[in-house]
This record gives structure tokens, C-alpha cells and sequence, in this order.
């Protein structure tokens, strides 16, 4: 797990980089304030946009690792609880063994 977030981290970073290239490259291109601005707003929504969609796409992968999980952890429970019964079983089966008087 920690490799997961060390790899999103380090996703976020880049991004982060990357907007901020380009809001550098924006702001030192000779352009006039209205351009610029312009510019920054297209961008802008470019990134919002973008952004939503990593995050509906991070919320989809998130929500499939739970069921994922709950999955596991369900298959995990019937197997510990049929060893559960068959531990039970197998008590009482000795039981019966024991109490019963031998012939010998």
C-alpha cells in the first residue's frame, strides 16, 4: 500500500509541476492581458476538468477495492466458520468415541 501512495504522490507532484509550467509559459509569453487571461481561463477549465475526471476516476477504482475487499473478507469468514464446524464435528465425534466402552 505504501508503494500506491509513494506512486501517487509522486503523480500529484508531477501535475502540480506541470501546472505550474504552464501558467509560466502563459504569464511570459507576450501576449495582451486580455489574451492572457483568456488563456488562463481555457486552462483553467482545462485542469478542472481534467481533475474531475482523475478524481470520478480514483473514486470508481476506490470503490471497486472495497467491494474487492468486502469479497475477501466474506470468503475469509465462510472458510474460518466452516473450519469452525468441522472442529466442532470432529470434538463431538471424539466424544462419542470415548464414552462408548471398548471391547478388547
Amino acid at each position: 500500500m505504501s508503494e500506491r501512495n509513494d506512486a501517487a504522490g509522486y503523480l500529484g507532484w508531477f501535475f502540480l509541476g506541470a501546472a505550474l509550467g504552464a501558467v509560466t509559459a502563459l504569464l511570459l509569453t507576450p501576449r495582451t492581458g486580455a489574451e492572457t487571461r483568456g488563456l488562463l481561463a481555457e486552462q483553467g477549465g482545462e485542469m478542472a476538468r481534467r481533475a474531475r475526471e482523475l478524481a470520478a476516476e480514483a473514486q470508481g477504482r476506490a470503490g471497486e477495492w472495497i467491494d474487492k475487499s468486502r469479497e475477501v473478507f466474506e470468503e475469509q469468514t465462510q472458510r474460518l466458520m466452516s473450519a469452525f464446524e468441522a472442529g466442532k464435528d470432529a470434538m463431538r465425534e471424539e466424544i462419542r468415541r470415548g464414552s462408548t466402552p471398548s471391547h478388547g
